[in-house]
């Protein structure tokens, strides 16, 4: 009974690492199959790709510029003197 549940535990252990590698283009062991995935894209595809990073890294800059500055500097420990 102990060597079935010891098997049962490592299958588990191993399947579930099977499934965090095999995400990417490819499959199997490794990921991403050697680099294949990127080399099929197209240019208009990488332009497309700048482009949304370009929005999110300006939308993120923006959203910072929107956080007020504090008034006062902030101290947790200020209670507890």
């Amino acid at each position: 009974m102990r060597i079935l549940a010891g098997v049962l535990v490592v299958v588990l252990l191993v399947s579930s690492v099977y499934a965090q590698n095999a995400g990417g283009m490819g499959g199997g062991m490794g990921g991403r199959g050697g680099g294949k995935g990127r080399a099929a894209q197209n240019s208009e595809q990488q332009k497309a790709d700048q482009a949304k990073k370009k929005a999110a890294e300006d939308a993120y800059r923006a959203g910072l510029k929107a956080i007020p500055d504090a008034k006062e500097k902030y101290d947790p420990w200020k209670n507890a003197r």
